[in-house]
């Protein structure tokens, strides 16, 4: 994910007006960013810079079926990938800020964190958190306060390689040694 995340991070950069409009209406828009992650990650394919890709695709594990946001195949690896949206303006009056998406319930990243962590076999586990308007000096703290047993998780961005009105997390799963 690593060499394709400059293409992502291009893709939604450019998308200003949406992302402005978004947070202003206080609006979390997950399938529209899945969406767009479906037409840059076709075009990506096309240009052959991935392998291949499936949307939504079901994992069988011993436990049961996992459903993935995004499979991407891509010099040969296969990479796992979830995706969030976290609109954080409060605009609206709501309590939607970074805390809010960091705890443990159906709408956190918590929850995908602990889903891709379950996920065993070969393959990277990422997730992507489209977190907008951008955190900036609030995400180090909010990150600081993940629960232990997802310390293995890396966030590989920093809100302050972003503009104002995005930050796009990219998290990898470290593996074990």
């Amino acid at each position: 994910m690593t060499a394709i995340f400059p293409a992502i991070r291009e893709w939604f950069v450019a998308k200003e007006q949406y992302l402005r409009t978004f947070a202003a209406l206080d609006s979390r828009l997950e399938g529209w960013f899945k969406g767009e992650m479906f037409v840059l990650l076709d075009e990506l394919r096309r240009q052959r810079r991935i392998d291949s890709f499936d949307r939504e695709k079901c994992v069988t594990r011993e436990t049961g079926r996992i459903q993935i946001d995004f499979v991407v195949c891509l010099g040969g690896e296969t990479h796992y990938c979830e995706s969030k949206a976290l609109c954080i303006s409060q605009a609206a009056g709501t309590p939607r800020n970074l805390r809010f998406y960091l705890r443990e319930d159906e709408v956190g990243l918590i929850r995908d964190l602990r889903k891709l962590s379950r996920l065993t076999g070969p393959g990277e586990k990422w997730i992507l958190a489209f977190v907008y308007p951008n955190p900036l000096e609030k995400w180090g703290e909010s990150i600081a306060a993940l629960p232990q047993d997802l310390r293995n998780w890396r966030c590989l961005t920093r809100p302050d390689e972003f503009p104002p009105y995005l930050y796009i997390a990219l998290w990898r799963l470290e593996r074990s040694t």
